[in-house]
């Protein structure tokens, strides 16, 4: 298997996607954040908060010297998310909308951006960020098998369908077998 070494790197503006770039740019990796923006919205003052958040993104990315790109799937958001949520809701079903964002956005058009758009041989997140300081074998630990119910095992594009357009999702663990703590969420194509 090749060694990944661009990876492109989903930035929220927040601290976990921060820290996520900047570990992978520590640990030698070529990184590249890219912004989604997936909601278009204005606060209760006019303000769109997404705006905000990218220019975020955009600041961590000047501070790490990456390049740094945005996206734009509120279209795609709208018709496979917010619909599918509306939709169960009205069933009186209790959705979950990042499962099915992770599922159609994060896993589907972000990678395929990633990829095909930037050439990376990886994408990562900050969702799963590693607390503690001694991250040296994060990328080496052996999968340990979590319980069904939670979370993480529901990702539904788990290596359907192997070919070229495909991918496997690696969660890269933490130390302790169920502690939420990981960094950070990271496929290959």
């Amino acid at each position: 298997m090749q060694v990944a070494r661009h990876v492109v790197c989903a930035l929220s503006g927040g601290v976990d996607s921060a820290v996520a770039a900047l570990l992978l740019r520590r640990r030698g990796y070529q990184v590249t954040g890219v912004f989604m923006k997936n909601w278009d919205s204005l606060d209760e003052h006019g303000v769109c908060t997404a705006d905000r958040d990218c220019e975020d993104a955009y600041r961590v990315c000047q501070i790490l010297d990456i390049p740094f790109h945005q996206v734009s799937y509120v279209k795609e958001y709208w018709n496979d998310v917010f619909s599918d949520f509306l939709s169960e809701y009205e069933k009186g079903r209790t959705p979950n909308p990042d499962i099915v964002c992770n599922k159609h956005i994060k896993f589907s058009c972000f990678f395929h951006y990633a990829v095909d758009n930037l050439g990376a041989d990886a994408v990562a997140t900050g969702h799963y960020a590693r607390t503690s300081l001694e991250d040296e074998e994060v990328f080496q630990q052996k999968h340990i098998k979590r319980p069904e119910g939670l979370f993480r095992n529901r990702f539904e594009v788990r290596n359907e369908k192997r070919n070229s357009r495909h991918h496997e999702v690696r969660d890269k663990m933490g130390p302790e077998p169920y502690v939420s703590e990981k960094f950070p969420l990271m496929w290959e194509r």
